[in-house]
């Protein structure tokens, strides 16, 4: 692990025209055959360790790319190996993992060759952009030559062939898939005598393709790639997909031709040769261990073991156990390909990962995606879900879908296996009736659902518009449809919306409502009262700087018989001060609590997720009651207590000074606090977490007793440049005449509870190893403590939890770049060598573009306002002006790391931002854009030039669309005088 890597830019091209040939009888062949001779390369992938895996027939060590190999965040870490069918075998985590090689070494596709391989699939990628996941490949689809072996969707095996004039493709047949979760040995063959392609299963034909009569033409100059395509495409600037992902063992490139009767012999022989002649079980589990010292990976928190999810949903009880189950994208940290995980819990704060429980299927209500939805229990069947089930096929693409599990057969209370019913349940119709106008058809999505005194209700999440034959004319406000029926199955029955926000009047909500919850409100003894509780999650159709920010939320009564919910207050509330507590869920436990899950965003750039490997965790549940007063109760479920480790401290009856001296030793990065705090005359009672000892780092949460305010103020949270600091807060009177706070510290996770009435939910990322400091203020007079306790947290999963990690401190007897990070905001400091594209106006502080996502750039303390330079300027010629704009000269000096956030365009000919040495003009590093306006950190380790004069220089040569690049926070180590 090291502070600075540098970064490797990769653009993507979209591949060439296929050929696809239907299955047919495999031809006689026109001349002798050659059989498979030895292999020309063969990787086993027998290694333990190491970031490298030997080609056996060369013994060449070839590189294994893998996202920890130099880790951000953590200490490196080696690629994952198993036990493999013979040996090891290689786990390919479906976004970073890639093996890069030479070529397939002796080989003349003249003379016809074979690929085989084992693979166990981890899951199906959706065929992005009609591509296969690369198992091998070494092809170029424009130049349609080369050879690819993959996976196309739902697990379909294909060839690809290149001939120079066509690349053809043979596909497997579709019932003959390399199937998830078991081992599977796949072969392909190119058959010049029968000017055939065949592709073998475990030993049989699966499919054939004709061939031109004319030999294959090899890619010579490209990298042959194991686990990635050679020209995958681009998603979100930053991760490529078209990869496989799951284990790999004995990948083989041979000479000559398989036919039928050798690749059924060849295959029962290597079963024969194995023990118990049978093929094992593949390991597919997610070890959490992947992650251990990540600095900000929360360890109390429910959250996958790998990879991206957003909000957790469907939690329910049975036999003994809660579960729940959550969106999760199983190929990396990034939004898509949407699968259900699935936990479950005795407590609902111990964790054990189970299985992935829904996955896209062909032939299924889910071909494009399991989205959110929820559970309830079935009698003796068990629970029953209902999801959203994706399928791009129709013209509205959502519609939702029932799942029932094994446990009916299996008895296994885990519930570990689920299968989706083949019909939908509920779907909306063109000029379906909702209130001032019909339901937005598009729109149709998340179930909450519910069954009450013999009748089963289900909210779906929507919006109310116009509809001008396709087009929408107007939009009147998000709402949730009700549906009824007597089982889970149907027929359900539609009643009209539940609730709607009126745009004009009440914005808040969004245009369509995502996530509708709907709960009874207990009472502060715990009994159910007539009151209920609405939350739900805004949705606009274009960009908005407030979407996936905010949960709303309504107290009224819900009429059960005419399906409506009357607010007790017009206005909606917002459930949490923060801006990271989204997509609520939530149930009722058998003892009679309302208790509601939520996803915390972490708010951090797709490349951040890329480095990490992993995004986002649950919140803490929280339980919801309604207080004597009819305002909304909140508290952290009381189960969480059980998490607490060791007491840290426990200060009882004294004052603000002497209790910050009790908390002088007390320090950590996973606590339990709670404190009860008379403010007397104080007029601003602040507690400060995650404090460095120098004061650079720390976190406030504070209360203003002049406005009954709380907040928390994060603008010295992070000394990372790349990490939002923004402060968040709330109105909450006190509770009589004391402060109440409770505050769960889960590394970057924080939630803050005040008053047991409201919440607030961020993230800091400290970047000092002894940012763990507790610090207790008053001002404006003295208050008394009450009481402030503080306990360690221990982990809410089976493992041990591994220290955090840090990176060793950078040299600070250096200088900056004059106007490093455009905080004057114009160029100071920047010559302007020719061109008009740059000028003062390209500085800017907007934090996006207008029409898409956020910049994210550069946040410090000395420029909180976020100047950065963007290279697109309409008033100047837009993307068709060029130019070239150049920093004052300086010595290198320090470690010699220089790095900068970069965005815009994908040219590093003609659009770049580059070192270069002075003396000579000599460019000694540089980089461009991804196509894409959000900002990406580069760094370059230029430790070799330290001591020579540099300027780094912004480069715009380039026209037409994209012809522009952006820039910011650029850091020179610079040698002071």
């Amino acid at each position: 692990m090291r502070r600075r890597t540098a970064l490797s830019v990769v653009s993507a091209a979209v591949g060439g025209a296929i050929v696809p040939l239907a299955f047919a009888p495999a031809p006689a062949a026109a001349q002798e055959r050659r059989s498979p001779q030895s292999p020309s390369a063969r990787w086993d992938f027998d290694e333990r360790t190491g970031t490298v895996t030997r080609e056996a027939v060369s013994g060449t060590a070839d590189p294994i790319g893998y996202v920890f190999d130099d880790a951000r965040y953590k200490p490196d870490g080696d690629p994952v190996r198993r036990r493999g069918v013979r040996g090891r075998a290689l786990y390919f985590d479906g976004y970073s993992t890639v093996v890069t090689a030479d070529g397939p070494g002796k080989l003349d596709p003249a003379g016809g060759f074979t690929l085989d391989a084992w693979i166990a699939p981890y899951a199906y990628e959706q065929g992005i952009d009609g591509k296969p996941q690369a198992l091998v490949n070494q092809h170029n689809p424009d130049a349609k030559t080369g050879f690819l072996l993959g996976l196309r969707r739902f697990g379909q095996i294909v060839f690809q062939l290149g001939f120079g004039t066509d690349l053809i493709e043979v596909k497997g047949a579709s019932d003959q898939p390399a199937v998830k979760g078991r081992w599977t040995h796949v072969a392909a063959t190119y058959d010049p005598a029968a000017r055939q392609l065949r592709l073998y299963r475990d030993g049989r034909l699966i499919g054939t393709a004709t061939t031109p009569d004319k030999a294959p033409v090899l890619a010579s100059g490209e990298p042959l790639l194991i686990g990635r395509h050679n020209t995958p495409t681009l998603l979100n600037g930053e991760f490529h997909a078209n990869m496989y992902i799951g284990l790999m063992d004995s990948l083989a490139i041979r000479p000559g031709t398989l036919d039928d009767t050798a690749a059924h012999n060849e295959h029962a022989d290597t079963i024969a040769a194995l023990p118990d002649h049978r093929v094992p079980r593949p390991d597919l589990a997610q070890q959490r261990a992947r992650y251990d010292g990540d600095r900000h990976r929360p360890q109390f928190h429910m959250l996958p073991p790998w990879h991206w999810m957003n909000e957790p949903h469907a939690p329910v009880y049975f036999k003994g156990k809660y579960h729940i189950f959550y969106q999760h994208d199983p190929f990396g940290p990034y939004w898509g390909q949407i699968h259900w995980g699935h936990a479950v819990s005795t407590d609902m704060v111990h964790w054990r990962d189970q299985p992935i429980a829904l996955a896209p299927a062909a032939d299924s209500v889910a071909p494009d995606g399991c989205w959110s939805g929820s559970a309830h229990v079935d009698g003796d069947r068990g629970p029953v879900l209902f999801f959203t089930g994706g399928d791009d096929r129709l013209p509205y693409r959502q519609r939702t879908g029932l799942a029932v599990s094994s446990y009916p057969t299996d008895g296994d209370t885990d519930l570990p296996t689920w299968t989706m019913k083949s019909e939908p349940v509920t779907e909306a119709p063109a000029a379906l009736p909702a209130g001032p106008g019909t339901a937005w058809a598009e729109n149709f999505r998340d179930p909450f659902v519910w069954e009450e005194d013999g009748v089963w209700y289900q909210l779906t999440g929507s919006g109310i518009v116009d509809y001008d034959g396709t087009q929408v004319t107007k939009k009147y406000g998000g709402t949730a449809l009700v549906h009824t029926a007597r089982r889970p199955e149907g027929p359900w029955t539609y009643q009209g919306p539940l609730h709607w926000n009126d745009l004009t009047k009440v914005p808040e909500p969004g245009e369509v409502w995502e996530l509708p919850v709907l709960l009874p409100l207990p009472g502060p003894t715990g009994k159910r009262t007539s009151k209920h509780i609405l939350l739900v999650s805004p949705w606009w159709e274009t960009f908005n700087s407030n979407a996936v920010k905010h949960t709303y939320y309504w107290i009224g009564t819900f009429d059960k018989d005419a399906c409506r919910f009357v607010p007790d207050h017009e206005k909606p509330r917002e459930f949490d001060f923060g801006e990271h507590f989204t997509g609520p869920s939530g149930f009722v436990t058998p003892d009679g609590r309302s208790v509601v899950f939520s996803i915390t965003q972490d708010r951090r750039s797709e490349q951040q997720h890329a480095q990490a490997g992993w995004a986002h965790n649950a919140g803490m549940p929280v339980s919801v009651s309604l207080r004597q007063d009819g305002t909304l109760g909140v508290e952290p479920i009381t189960e969480a207590a059980t998490l607490r480790g060791r007491r840290l401290a426990k200060i009882r009856q004294t004052s603000v000074k002497d209790a910050n001296r009790q908390l002088a030793d007390v320090s950590g990065d996973l606590l339990d606090i709670e404190a009860v705090i008379e403010p007397r005359d104080a007029t601003t009672i602040t507690l400060t977490v995650r404090a460095s000892d120098d004061g650079s780092e720390q976190t406030l949460l504070s209360y203003d007793t002049t406005k009954w305010r709380f907040s928390i103020d994060r603008s010295r949270s992070s000394l990372d440049p790349d990490v939002r600091k923004s402060a968040h807060g709330g109105t909450v009177e006190l509770d009589g005449s004391r402060l109440t706070l409770r505050v769960l510290l889960d590394r970057s996770m924080l939630e803050a509870y005040i008053n047991g009435t409201n919440s607030l939910t961020s993230r800091v990322y400290p970047t000092q190893k002894d940012a763990t400091g507790l610090r207790l203020t008053s001002e404006g007079g003295a208050a008394r403590v009450v009481s402030l306790d503080v306990w360690h947290m221990n982990g809410a999963y089976d493992t041990s939890v591994a220290p955090a990690a840090y990176d060793p401190p950078r040299p600070t007897d250096v200088d900056a770049l004059p106007n490093h990070d455009f905080a004057t905001g114009d160029l100071t400091g920047w010559t302007f060598v020719s061109g008009t594209t740059f000028s003062d106006a390209s500085v800017t502080t907007r934090t996006d573009w207008g029409w898409g996502g956020p910049f994210y750039q550069a946040e410090t303390e000395e420029d909180a306002t976020g100047h950065h330079l963007w290279g697109y300027n309409p008033d100047a010629g837009g993307d068709d002006a060029v130019g070239v704009l150049r920093s004052a000269t300086v010595t290198l000096g320090g470690d010699g790391v220089v790095d900068l956030l970069v965005s815009g365009g994908n040219d590093l000919d003609r659009l770049y931002a580059a070192v270069v040495r002075a003396d000579d003009g000599k460019v000694l590093a540089k980089a461009t854009g991804r196509g894409g306006e959000q900002y990406r950190r580069v760094a370059f380790d230029l430790s070799a030039h330290i001591g020579e004069r540099i300027y780094v220089e912004v480069v715009d040569k380039a026209t037409g669309g994209w012809g522009h690049i952006n820039v910011d926070d650029v850091n020179v180590p610079v040698q002071r005088p």
